[in-house]
């Protein structure tokens, strides 16, 4: 029996030993491929982008025998980067057709797959009529491209297009400016935390002004197999080792050349007056051909302290720059560029299994803190939810109303979203047909006002189109009229807006005997009447300056949209700024009978 047993048991073994070593040949015998490699490597998370106030405080503070308002907000912020910026890029790994581990994009010097390549083209994106905008080599190596790219430059005419782009916004901590800047603080090098380093020796306000002057981007031809990508002697298992589960392959596919400058401008002036003479050195430097008003200098500011860091283009033009001279500015945005000069700015970087462009996360935290006096005003509670939920989900307001009560509608710069705002409540944004029923007058809307104000249950709004010239209704049906008209005829043909156009409309007192009244600003924001319509006509034109006995909080004195409206019996008047990122409110705003202003705010 026991003989027996032994033999049962003997055959289990071999049958199991024989099951087991079939199974390891025939998985050792599963062919790898590039597919199968790549493939298992993933795909790239999408990012999700966030600004979320995580915390928020707010208190009091004497500061030279002031009362000043102190709000401190922390800002959790994430960004989904389609392209990356780069400051001083590893030559060595950036450059098209570069093959990259996916884990690795967001380090300083991303990680390379270092693999023998095939042949490849790359080619320049101006159209200037050079001979050569393209150029093939046999390999794609950092040597090769580097070599192709030397010769599209060379027969280049070397014509550089004037493509400027100009913001500037507010700074709050290095955290802030870094992500401003589109990296991640930890890959800034030590150039820029150096050349962009934070003054200490006194409580500064500071502004990050940004000019890219884009001269070519450089792409890499998409490759339509791998065949395209890898030389013949590269085999499958040599790949894997660069490619693992999370850490797909991707490729730089293109590279964005030109000139990069940074202002970092630190004053003890206001935040408002550091906006308005940066916006009119800096506007009227790139935008309007060169004309600034007398005081309206950086360097006119308190304490003023400015650093730049630059990053291609005639090093010594920008440098010349830091004393706020106009004149500099003007130079180095004229003559400090060529071909020849233009350093990378920024880099596309695309998934090699899928060739979507592959977002890169760029993350931060950190807190502003902003201080008003306490004649400011502390926002309304009515209004207080706008800061940060406006601007970020439909732009910024150009056009706005109020139907009952508190209940306003905010409509976006191209007149085709609105929101709904009540104490507490936002809502949409809405496509602008949502607004009312039956066919739009026309398919935007630039200005609108109700006629009989908020207190009216039943009113009809009337509504501009977006170039200001025509009008239309809305009636307390909720239907649209499909009759326009041009603003030329209001008040028998005697409009001194309508060349122009109304840009913005706030009512102001109805009647219930008849007549309407309401407030019309030009096109252009700076002008504004009091139009009624019973008999219809316009009262003398007044400049928006002067609103409320002049005052206005606006640092560029401005207005782009507006609602009155009444509280009980007080009427107020909600003012939007130029560019529709800011508000204030006029009436008698502290209960002394005076007609006076809070804000601005942000939205």
């Amino acid at each position: 029996m026991k003989t027996r047993n032994y033999f049962i048991l003997l055959f289990t073994f071999t049958v199991l030993l024989f099951t087991s070593c079939s199974k390891d040949e025939n998985e050792g015998d599963k062919p790898v491929t590039f597919d199968s490699v790549i493939a298992n490597g993933g795909v790239f998370e999408p990012v999700q982008e966030k600004n979320e106030v995580i915390d928020s405080t707010q208190s009091e503070e004497i500061i030279n025998g002031e009362t000043w308002i102190c709000s401190s907000k922390t800002i959790d912020r994430v960004d989904a980067a389609g392209t990356y910026a780069t400051f001083d890029p590893n030559s060595n790994v950036i450059w098209p057709g570069s093959l990259l581990q996916g884990n690795s994009i967001t380090q300083a010097t991303p990680n390379p797959i270092v693999v023998e390549r095939a042949g490849g083209t790359v080619s320049i994106n101006v159209i200037n009529g050079s001979n050569n905008p393209a150029y093939t080599v046999d390999e794609v190596s950092k040597s090769e491209m580097t070599i192709a790219q030397n010769q599209i430059i060379q027969s280049n005419n070397g014509v550089v297009p004037a493509n400027f782009t100009y913001t500037f916004e507010d700074v709050y901590s290095r955290e802030q400016m870094a992500f401003s800047m589109g990296v991640n603080v930890e890959t800034w090098t030590t150039q820029v935390d150096a050349s962009l380093s934070f003054s200490q020796d006194k409580e500064y306000n500071r502004m990050l002004v940004k000019l890219d002057q884009i001269y070519y981007t450089m792409s890499y031809d998409m490759p339509a197999r791998y065949e395209d990508v890898f030389d013949p002697s590269v085999t499958p298992q040599e790949l894997s080792k660069f490619i693992q589960p999370g850490n797909p392959a991707c490729y730089v596919a293109s590279i964005t050349y030109g000139r990069r400058y940074y202002l970092l401008i630190e004053s003890t002036s206001s935040r408002q007056e550091m906006r308005a003479n940066i916006e009119a050195t800096y506007s009227a430097a790139v935008v309007q051909g060169g004309v600034v008003a007398d005081g309206e200098h950086i360097s006119d500011l308190e304490s003023t302290k400015i650093k730049v860091f630059a990053y291609g283009g005639d090093a010594s033009a920008a440098l010349s720059t830091v004393s706020g001279s106009f004149d500099d500015l003007q130079y180095f945005l004229t003559e400090g560029g060529s071909i020849e000069t233009g350093a990378p700015l920024s880099y596309v970087i695309n998934d090699l299994n899928t060739h979507k462009v592959v977002a890169i996360k760029v993350a931060t935290e950190y807190t502003m803190t902003e201080c008003k006096l306490a004649s400011q005003g502390l926002v309304p509670a009515y209004t207080e939810h706008w800061e940060g939920n406006v601007v970020s989900k439909m732009g910024g307001v150009g056009a706005a109303f109020s139907t009952t009560g508190t209940e306003f509608i905010l409509i976006n710069m191209d007149g085709t979203k609105y929101m709904i705002s009540n104490i507490n409540t936002l809502e949409g944004p809405y496509p602008i047909s949502n607004l009312g029923t039956g066919p739009m007058p026309f398919p935007a809307i630039g200005a609108a006002c109700r006629i009989d104000g908020n207190n009216s249950q039943e009113s009809w709004t009337m509504v501009m189109d977006i170039t200001g010239s025509q009008y239309s209704y809305l009636r307390s049906d909720g239907s649209w009229s499909t009759q326009t008209t041009p603003i030329s005829e209001l008040a028998t043909g005697y409009n001194p807006f309508a060349l122009n156009g109304i840009g913005a409309m706030l009512f102001n007192y109805h009647d219930d005997l008849g007549p309407s009244y309401r407030y019309m600003i030009n096109k252009n924001g700076n002008l504004f009447s009091l139009y009624k319509n019973n008999p219809n006509e316009f009262e003398p034109v007044n400049d928006v300056e002067d609103w409320a006995g002049g005052g206005i909080p606006f640092a560029v004195k401005k207005v782009g949209a507006g609602i009155g409206f009444y509280l009980g019996q007080k009427k107020f008047y909600l003012l939007f700024n130029y560019t529709g990122d800011r508000y204030c409110i006029s009436g008698d705003v502290y209960g002394t009978g005076l007609n006076e202003f809070i804000g601005p705010f942000d939205l």
